[in-house]
């Protein structure tokens, strides 16, 4: 198998704050996300930013690429390269597309996952609720990742970024398996069980 190039992280940013799954969500059977995260991250180097858009000031859109080095449970060090476009709805909410590789510590490995999510802003933290779907024709250590639904929570304060992914299944229905296509219906679907229901929240189609 040709090497994948893994890219160095460098010096990186590291906070110790520890996102969780809102209480508001069950965590073992409503929504079938798991108790604990398969996925954890708390260091990050931010790559890139451009501007997509201005939107005439009412909807401005940003373009952020980002580089974290994590851990997979039964995998171990892995490397996240992503890039999410932000659409600001409000001064409290972010949303928007996702896409990103994971590729493991010997760069032998690795997967694609594309996503949908929102941030909610609150004193100049951003905490985003992500869900992405795995794709790979991996057989080796990320072959499980095939397919897979995670829900991605991470908090975000400047460049500092820390994230974890748990596995979801059932959030998935009635729309059937969860692909790149329905990826973005299937968040829009579960944004009322994470967020108050409040409008400066609801996500456009």
């Amino acid at each position: 198998m040709t090497s994948i190039v893994v890219l160095p992280i460098g010096k990186a940013h590291a906070i110790t704050s520890s996102p969780a799954v809102p209480s508001s969500i069950n965590t073992k059977t409503s929504l079938g996300i798991a108790a604990s995260p398969f996925y954890e991250s708390n260091a990050n180097k931010l790559i890139g930013q451009k501007v997509v858009s201005t939107a005439n000031g009412i909807a401005p859109q940003m373009e952020t690429t980002t580089i974290e080095n994590g851990t997979i449970k039964g995998v171990g060090n892995v490397t996240n390269f992503y890039t999410w476009i932000d659409t600001v709805r409000s001064s409290r909410l972010v949303y928007g597309p996702g896409q990103g590789i994971i590729t493991t510590a010997d760069g032998q490995d690795m997967a694609t996952w594309t996503g949908y999510g929102a941030g909610s802003i609150i004193n100049g933290t951003i905490t985003y609720h992500d869900i992405i779907v795995f794709t790979t024709n991996s057989t080796g250590k990320l072959a499980f990742l095939n397919n897979l639904c995670g829900l991605d929570i991470s908090e975000a304060d400047g460049t500092k970024r820390v994230s974890k992914i748990y596995e979801c299944k059932d959030i998935v229905q009635p729309m059937g398996p969860a692909t790149s296509d329905n990826s973005s219906k299937i968040i829009e679907d579960i944004d009322w069980k994470i967020f108050d229901a409040s409008a400066d929240y609801a996500i456009a189609p």
